[in-house]
């Protein structure tokens, strides 16, 4: 009796082991065998591709193998497409086949895969005269397209396997949300082939640590690293891996647990603040599956007290870089240098490293803040413009060497912004700038408060030094706010009481002035508007800011009165600061890979030493020897100001109706694809398009 060709043939993955098995057997004589090459290298000139097997008779036959029935990204669709094109201009041909392809038409894809062996007068000797295949031993669920090449239930593993191989088998996908189970199918056809860098763009809100916790689960092999750039988020990955939390992502997902009837893997979380990592020895690392930490830990290859030093190249096999925008930083480098080897996915809601190049990664999924507002996840965006009058508004510049220069207008201030970077402060002699931003601020509070109730909405205010937030919440408590002060000086005590009564339903405040405090990772959705008091040189700054209060509120007391598509977060601005080409940004492309526009953080990295990021753990305004940087630098006052306030909804009622219509017809247009692939006569995509739009009333 003649052997599967699974048996006789190398197989990465069970798709492919499954290929072999359930497709090749049936079509072709042993006699093939040495006519198939596993990861065959093709070159087109300008590219270099590995098909799954290629049969090399008189042509070169190419079998593409797709994890997943159809890719959830257009940019991977049109990748595939192009890829194909490629091998096509350098004469193979291409047989290309699905997980749910094999499993549910298998005969179809053996008579297919005869056919085209058929017509190579080489191969065709080699293809049986008749063909017997059965239907396909394979589980519905198309994860174990990534699988090992013959996977075993949980009790049937061996016992050298990992926690991985066994968690796997039980991974629960249908339990996240469309767009995490999108970008986990993205992922896997991404990692499928041989992809080792890649990056998911998710919108602030859209669930990016659920995401990343269903990666490590589904593509690890042996060892995980998840980083993150600062303790808010560490912290946030650690709930989410903890059985035991409430947050934990594990087994306590509103829709139901991810693994279900599963042991949780072994997480180890490690913090540089403590100094914990020069105490945890090497076997505790190794002993650990998942491995969470922050930047600050990770050191280099010759530091014994930080991890880089203490795990070897080969000791991860898959890495998570959560805010992937600060990915640029010397310790991200030196940690994809060292593991070299590993499978790494780049997550970031704003996909642009805070110098404005980009990131050495290939985004294989993208999920916008449109998509996220349309899917009832995220705020739509209001905007409150105050623009001053340009002939009537002046400036007292004070310069370093204490020299005072008065300029007029906006494009005066606009362009001392664009060219001194070291600008730590822009603080208003007389208080009626201020006054008129935040009085809008009270009216967007107040209109928030009845639509809420009894959630209490509240004000994240962003200023630029410590005077300067006390400014603002001075002038802030005048208006009618209950507000407050935070920044890195403080104890950590006080920084506790602070945001305790800031953020408890029972708390007195409802406004907090903030000094990159409450930054990425910090996610409160009671927050109904932001105020941005300060310039922003980087659009992923900005973006990051705004997203703080982007989440909307999941309450059963609103229940019946305000939907999740209906809440707004209002963001009150003056247009003095330069940030309404950031919003166009927002609001034009929605891509989140905008141009840089200013590098700020440039200069920060030059006076501290520290690596370019914007961490939610540093305070950019003081030095590593505990001086204020920002004495002696230049200073802008506002002397004078009138204008007028507008507001503005970012997304429109037509914005967000034209968003629907082409995120359908993408829908439909991956549906196509599959339903071409697999089709003898298709109809045209028109009338496809029209079949599905009547077949869904």
């Amino acid at each position: 009796m003649n052997l599967p060709f699974d048996e006789l043939l190398p197989a990465d993955s069970f798709l492919e082991a499954a290929f072999l098995r359930w497709v090749l057997t049936p079509v072709c004589l042993p006699s093939v065998v040495p006519l198939v090459r596993p990861q065959h290298r093709v070159s087109t000139g300008e590219h270099d591709y590995r098909v799954d097997y290629a049969l090399t008779g008189r042509d070169l036959i190419a079998i593409e193998l797709d994890g997943y029935a159809f890719h959830s990204d257009r940019g991977a669709f049109t990748y595939d497409r192009l890829r194909q094109n490629d091998l096509t201009t350098v004469g193979a041909r291409v047989l290309r086949f699905s997980y749910d392809a094999i499993r549910t038409r298998t005969a179809y894809c053996a008579e297919q895969t005869a056919a085209l062996l058929r017509t190579d007068p080489v191969l065709a000797l080699h293809v049986r005269s008749s063909i017997h295949a059965v239907p396909a031993e394979m589980p519905a669920d198309p994860a174990y397209a990534l699988a090992r090449a013959k996977p075993s239930t949980p009790d049937e593993l061996p016992l050298n396997a990992s926690s991985f191989d066994r968690v796997r088998t039980r991974l629960d996908r249908r339990v996240l949300r469309t767009c995490q189970q999108e970008a986990l199918a993205a992922l896997s056809s991404y990692y499928a082939p041989g992809g080792q860098n890649a990056a998911c763009v998710m919108s602030v809100g859209a669930g990016k640590t659920a995401l990343g916790v269903a990666a490590t689960l589904a593509f690890t092999r042996h060892r995980a690293l998840i980083v993150t750039p600062g303790t808010v988020i560490r912290g946030t990955f650690d709930a989410a891996l903890a059985a035991t939390k409430s947050r934990s992502v594990l087994y306590n997902l509103p829709s139901g647990p991810l693994l279900p009837g599963a042991k949780a893997p072994n997480v180890l979380v490690l913090d540089s603040n403590d100094g914990a990592i020069s105490n945890v020895a090497r076997e505790q690392l190794l002993a650990a599956d998942v491995i969470v930490t922050n930047f600050h830990a990770l050191g280099e290859a010759g530091d014994d007290n930080r991890i880089l030093g203490k795990l070897h190249r080969d000791e991860i096999d898959f890495v998570v870089i959560d805010e992937a925008h600060i990915a640029a930083a010397d310790s991200y480098q030196r940690l994809f240098r060292h593991f070299s080897g590993a499978r790494t996915l780049l997550m970031s809601a704003c996909f642009q490293r805070l110098d404005g190049k980009p990131i050495d990664a290939d985004v294989v999924y993208r999920y916008r803040l449109i998509d996220s507002i349309l899917d009832g996840t995220a705020k739509n965006l209001r905007v409150h413009r105050f623009a001053p009058d340009t002939e009537m508004t002046e400036y007292q510049v004070t310069h370093p060497d204490g020299s005072r220069e008065i300029i007029v207008g906006r494009e005066a201030l606009l362009d001392i912004l664009r060219h001194e970077n070291r600008i730590a402060s822009i603080t208003a002699v007389s208080p009626e700038p201020i006054r008129r931003v935040l009085t809008v601020t009270k009216r967007c509070l107040e209109h928030a408060r009845p639509l809420y109730h009894p959630i209490r909405p509240r004000v994240l205010i962003a200023a630029v030094g410590q005077a300067h937030a006390q400014q603002v919440a001075t002038i802030a408590r005048q208006v009618g706010l209950r507000a407050e002060v935070l920044h890195h000086s403080m104890s950590p005590a006080t920084v506790s009481h602070v945001r305790e009564r800031f953020e408890s339903e029972g708390g007195d405040l409802d406004t907090m002035v903030q000094l990159r405090m409450l930054g990425q990772g910090y996610d409160f959705p009671p927050i109904s508007i932001v105020v941005p008091l300060r310039p922003y040189g980087s659009f992923a700054e900005f973006y990051q800011f705004i997203g703080r209060g982007i989440r909307v509120l999941q309450n059963a007391s609103l229940a019946g009165r305000i939907a999740p598509e209906q809440q707004i977060l209002d963001l009150v601005l003056h247009t003095e600061l330069g940030l309404d080409e950031h919003l166009a940004t927002v609001l034009a492309e929605n891509d989140m890979d905008p141009a840089s526009i200013q590098v700020v953080e440039e200069t920060l990295a030059e006076h501290t030493g520290l690596d370019t990021i914007a961490s939610d753990d540093i305070d950019p305004t003081e030095s590593p020897d505990g001086s204020d940087m920002t004495a002696g630098w230049l200073e802008a006052f506002v002397l004078v100001e009138r204008g007028v306030a507008t507001d503005e909804i970012t997304y429109a009622d037509e914005h967000l109706a034209a968003r629907r219509e082409e995120r359908e017809l993408e829908a439909i247009a991956l549906r196509y694809a599959d339903y071409v692939a697999q089709t003898e006569n298709p109809v045209p995509f028109d009338v496809f398009v029209d079949v599905i739009r009547r077949s869904r009333g």
